[in-house]
């Protein structure tokens, strides 16, 4: 009889337990896990790296300081006896060199990124599309996208037969999401230029001045490096 009674009343006093702890959970499991799992964290912390890793596309805003090391960069290279050519990012590149160019995107464009992906230098902002030829330029696709849009121009950045001119060649262009057909490039580089095309510049391409004493430019693994021009 005690027996049962003993058994009964450990019974209850688990059950109590067990809606006390379900009930008060919040408190102590987190310290729970915080005892337990410490060493099962590292994996979490590993693959959220990796998660930034993936998430970082490299596009770098236009600043005053990328743009001052850029042009302390060109400074050198310019010197009597400076180096031979001077690396850059993109950001610095831009920063120093890219006003001719920026100054050809529409006045609308705002929110300027860039980054160099490989051989590949590239531009994007938000354009209002009325400002890059609308619908007289990019045809249906204008009606698969909304009035003001995010602009991305990719290419190579090559000299010119004409001094202190090297260009933007575009190889391809995207309006938002949508990858701008080839044939429609020309156009829409047109209807940004604004202005006659320059001689020696090809219609493909935005203009972009050299400083004196630079003589080439190349992309190459995500840097931009400018060449001293032969004396």
């Amino acid at each position: 009889m005690f027996g049962l009674l003993r058994r009964l009343f450990t019974l209850i006093v688990l059950a109590v337990a067990g809606v006390a702890a379900f009930y008060t959970r919040d408190l102590w499991l987190p310290k729970l896990r915080g005892a337990l799992g410490g060493a099962g964290d590292a994996p979490v912390a590993k693959a959220d790296s990796v998660m930034r890793a993936k998430t970082d596309t490299g596009w770098t805003a236009l600043s005053f300081p990328a743009a001052e090391r850029g042009r302390q960069s060109l400074a050198r290279l310019t010197r009597p006896k400076g180096p031979a050519y001077v690396v850059m990012t993109a950001g610095e590149f831009a920063g120093a060199l890219l006003d001719s160019l920026a100054a050809q995107l529409p006045a609308s464009a705002d929110s300027v990124q860039v980054r160099a992906e490989g051989s590949e230098f590239q531009v994007r902002a938000s354009v209002r599309l009325g400002d890059v030829g609308g619908r007289a330029v990019l045809g249906p696709l204008a009606a698969m996208v909304g009035d003001r849009e995010r602009l991305t121009l990719g290419g190579t950045l090559e000299p010119t037969g004409v001094p202190g001119v090297a260009q933007f060649r575009l190889t391809r262009v995207k309006v938002g999401d949508f990858a701008v057909p080839s044939a429609v490039v020309p156009r829409l580089v047109k209807a940004l230029k604004r202005k006659p095309t320059t001689p020696g510049v090809e219609v493909s391409a935005l203009q972009v001045r050299l400083p004196a004493g630079v003589g080439d430019i190349r992309v190459a693994q995500g840097k931009v490096t400018l060449y001293r021009a032969a004396p």
